[in-house]
């Protein structure tokens, strides 16, 4: 079972860009200079078939393949490459304490990379999810705060606000709402680009509309916590107007 929750940027990315290849996975490790975008979600394949055997090291190796090759080979694994396959990594580490060693290794080493480029919301994307998953809070503050002052925006923690509280650093968990109301400005206007992308995938757009109605009652329920029921149900009625469901509506009920 997945402990991590996915960040938005990579759920919308997916949403977006996921594709079913019908590829099986192959006994044989494809060589490097053969890949195309069917081998490489194949190596991702092998890499889950690997670990359901117990051929753990091997898994580890597809997985490490995996997160540094893909997007040379597929751009359109993007979102998966910090979603599930990050997901398939961190259910390996319980099975496979090395692999967890392995994960904290690239996160350690994007963040070097990061640093060289710190305006760089694409790797400061990567390190935040990867500690996320590891369910690393003290890196996640302190990059939460690194981002900030390099004018990074952070998506990370919009699905994760809950556990920034369980930290018990209110200022934290302040800095990370930031403006509730622009806010949900911005939920709305990403979910109207989510709503065109998806035009013709009705079902797909659902899913994605549960995401963000998720992102709006944690924001909600934030906001009870920080400034008061009041302004919590004001920004509830704001969300309301353009997405309406039983989970924003029941969002200040009492659990």
């Amino acid at each position: 079972m997945r402990r991590f929750k996915l960040p938005l940027a990579a759920i919308l990315t997916v949403a977006s860009t996921l594709t079913v290849t019908g590829c099986a996975p192959k006994s044989v490790p494809i060589e490097p200079e053969s890949y195309t975008s069917a081998g490489v979600q194949a190596s991702l394949e092998r890499a889950e078939q690997y670990r359901r055997e117990g051929k753990y090291a091997e898994s580890l190796r597809e997985h490490l393949w995996y997160h540094k090759n893909a997007l040379k080979y597929d751009e359109a694994q993007t979102g998966v490459r910090l979603s599930f396959a990050l997901g398939d990594w961190v259910d390996l580490g319980h099975d496979y304490p090395p692999a967890t060693d392995a994960l904290r290794a690239v996160r350690d080493e994007t963040l070097v990379t990061y640093r060289k480029a710190p305006s760089n919301a694409l790797l400061f994307d990567e390190v935040m999810t990867i500690n996320l998953a590891l369910d690393d809070l003290v890196s996640a503050k302190s990059l939460f705060y690194e981002g900030r002052k390099n004018a990074v925006r952070d998506d990370a923690f919009s699905l994760d606000l809950d556990r920034v509280f369980q930290t018990g650093d209110m200022k934290w968990a302040r800095d990370v709402v930031g403006d509730p109301e622009k806010k949900i400005d911005e939920i709305k206007h990403n979910r109207e680009l989510s709503r065109l992308a998806l035009s013709t995938r009705k079902e797909l757009a659902n899913e994605v509309d549960g995401v963000f109605a998720k992102q709006i009652v944690n924001l909600v329920k934030a906001v009870a916590k920080l400034d008061g029921v009041p302004a919590a149900h004001k920004l509830q009625e704001k969300a309301l107007t353009f997405l309406n469901t039983p989970e924003i509506r029941d969002a200040l009920n009492p659990s």
